[in-house]
């Protein structure tokens, strides 16, 4: 049996209802489309709402793809499109309307960039939960927790030095595994390594 669903079996059965379609288009596009959507609204509430919204109509119109390509088309523009209009609705907020200058001006790049960093920054989190357990769960704690070196080992009890070799594993593998598939995906780890967001916390707890 087949653990990974065939893009064939998924877009068949997706037309004729099957609710197994849908939760696998879910897992695969659910997060990175929260990131993206949340990096355009700046409300993380909201962005769910929208791409919640989005997979409804993905639903209604189920018969109409041919590709999980299609679909995944249909849906970053189906959210694109919510974010504008979201934010026209808010535009007395003066940061929406630098937002929105973003979206309807001469900065559609900037569309784009968002699209590629939610996909890159979906495969940073896909090969943290990949990663052997203890280096996984101090990366979590650290990085996604925002957990001081002490407090994981008291958390994991164990010591602050072994939190720290842990932690300098996963990187090495994580810097490793990502150099060698993606450099952009690599470039994204360093930032994120630094600086980790409230979006890339959905992201694991997502997946």
């Amino acid at each position: 049996m087949r653990s990974v669903p065939l893009e064939i079996d998924i877009i068949d059965t997706l037309k004729k209802g099957g609710p197994d379609a849908l939760q696998s288009l879910l897992k695969q596009f659910y997060s990175p489309l929260c990131l993206f959507a949340e990096r355009l609204v700046a409300d993380s509430a909201a962005a769910e709402d929208i791409v919640g919204e989005s997979f409804i109509k993905l639903w209604n119109r189920r018969g109409d793809f041919e590709s999980t390509q299609n679909i995944k088309a249909f849906l970053y523009i189906t959210v694109r499109n919510a974010c504008l209009n979201y934010l026209k609705q808010a535009k007395r907020d003066s940061l929406n309307q630098k937002q929105l200058a973003y979206l309807t001006g001469e900065k559609e790049e900037f569309i784009l960039n968002e699209m590629i960093r939610a996909e890159v920054l979906k495969e940073i989190m896909n090969e943290i939960n990949n990663l052997p357990e203890q280096c996984g769960k101090v990366v979590k704690l650290a990085y996604l927790d925002g957990l001081r070196n002490q407090e994981v080992a008291k958390v994991l009890n164990i010591s602050v030095h072994t939190v720290k070799n842990q932690k300098a594993r996963a990187i090495q593998l994580l810097k490793t595994r990502l150099r060698d598939r993606d450099m952009l995906a690599f470039l994204l780890l360093c930032t994120f390594l630094r600086e980790t967001s409230h979006s890339c916390q959905n992201l694991y707890l997502s997946a």
